[in-house]
């Protein structure tokens, strides 16, 4: 399989569908996210940055499964006030990201893991874009940091190529701390208080799925993800193991592919995009 041929194809998620002619004038990934922030808003973020509560009905929008949906909800990609903007979350800046690139032949793929740029000494779920480049490989992009001002948020360095150490992919997260290395308690939703093994096991298999070409919602629950940490078996852990390993590395798309289908408790459900 070309690998970099397969993430250059959209998925059922990221599909732009009638919606594609607003991608039209979006030259680069710095026209893409500036776009991006000027249209849609965190969910969790209107008090800080912006100085209004977001009505309860509205935190629904992030339940938004496909692009397609969301440029209807939005119907341009025209910059507008805060108030008026698309409320997601890092998932959604992420999927409008990725169809923005794929649209443009660029590869392309969603990344599930945690990011130590939002709290001090704590690294928090979050998803990010892992864009191709010809010279250096597979690059990180934070398009919900990069749509924002500079200052925004706690990180040091350039938002379109996110250092490795600042953003774990949810394989290296969960190798790390089995091996000891990490606590993982210092992983996950650290405004809900929801820490540990279960939450990087969920994203391991989250991100097993981005590999495929699967962009969930970051709550999805399906197939092994609901099994707490604490009563999986000895196989079970093993398995976890070896799809944790397929996702510190990458893939490739064949290895990532095989470890998809290695058991019915992996694959995303239909009715969740799979």
């Amino acid at each position: 399989m070309d690998e970099l041929a397969f993430f250059r194809r959209h998925s059922r998620l990221t599909d732009p569908g009638s919606g594609r002619p607003l991608f039209a004038t979006l030259s680069d990934i710095e026209a893409m996210t500036e776009a991006i922030g000027g249209a849609m808003v965190h969910r969790d973020e209107t008090v800080w940055r912006f100085g209004f509560a977001l009505p309860a009905q509205r935190r629904e929008e992030a339940n938004t499964r496909y692009v397609a949906a969301i440029l209807a909800h939005l119907g341009s990609l025209d910059a507008r006030p805060p108030t008026e903007r698309f409320a997601g979350t890092c998932r959604d800046f992420t999927v409008l990201l990725l169809a923005m690139l794929r649209e443009a032949g660029v590869p392309a793929r969603a990344r599930c893991g945690f990011a130590n740029y939002f709290a001090e000494g704590f690294f928090d779920d979050h998803w990010v874009v892992e864009v191709w480049d010809g010279d250096r490989g597979w690059r990180l992009v934070d398009a919900q940091v990069a749509s924002a001002p500079k200052g925004t948020y706690r990180n040091d360095f350039d938002p379109l190529d996110v250092p490795r150490d600042a953003f774990l992919v949810a394989g290296d997260a969960w190798v790390d701390c089995r091996a000891g290395r990490r606590d993982p308690g210092r992983f996950g939703v650290g405004v809900a208080g929801i820490t540990g093994m279960w939450e990087i096991q969920g994203n391991v298999l989250r991100d097993l799925a981005n590999l495929n070409r699967v962009e969930t919602l970051p709550w999805d629950d399906w197939g092994l993800i609901p099994v707490h940490y604490d009563t999986l078996g000895e196989a079970d852990r093993e398995l976890l193991d070896r799809l944790a390993a397929v996702g510190a590395a990458g893939g490739p798309v064949e290895r990532a592919a095989e470890a998809y289908g290695r058991d019915p408790r992996l694959a995303v459900p239909q009715r969740l995009g799979g």
